[in-house]
């Protein structure tokens, strides 16, 4: 009987643990080095136009901010919306953009230059799914994203109980 109840005490801490497991950390996605030589010239895109091409070339021009070579570009995209694009700092390529457009109202995104974890906030306007493909409800969430062979591989999404981050 003792042996069931360690058993037992040993499943609970477990399940506990396992619910109440820290949110994904900027640390345990490191990039080294972080890009900081001459930044190449905007690589045209199909179907642009010249205020984005304006917009892109500018922000080519920043600091990496994201994943050791690149360069998020949040930007407007109608009606309220939020989106951004990710610059290829070393080729000067939009090599993608965030996984959803977001309400401007609710939306924040945090990233580092040397991580290739993003954290984005906000109400998603396009819809989303679980990870069993099931419709989700249009809330504020947060969604911790891992950058990977230039796409955006969800890790944890959860229904933010706070207003967005500052």
């Amino acid at each position: 009987m003792k042996g069931f109840l360690v058993l037992l005490g040993s499943l609970i801490w477990v399940a506990s643990s396992m619910a109440f497991a820290a949110d994904p950390d900027f640390k345990d996605y490191t990039v080294s080095p972080v890009f900081t030589g001459t930044h190449p010239a905007l690589v045209p895109q199909e179907n642009s136009n010249p205020v984005m091409d304006s917009a892109r070339a500018k922000a080519l021009k920043g600091k990496v901010n994201f994943a050791g070579h690149y360069i998020i570009n949040p930007l407007g995209c109608g009606g309220g919306a939020i989106c951004a694009e990710v610059l290829d700092a070393q080729t000067g390529e939009v090599v993608g953009g965030l996984p959803n457009a977001y309400d401007g109202s609710t939306f924040a995104m945090l990233n580092q230059p040397d991580s290739r974890l993003i954290l984005i906030t906000g109400i998603a306007l396009d819809g989303e799914v679980d990870a069993q493909g099931n419709s989700l409800e249009s809330v504020n969430r947060d969604r911790y994203y891992e950058f990977v062979n230039n796409e955006f591989r969800l890790l944890t999404m959860t229904d933010a109980e706070s207003p967005p981050l500052e």
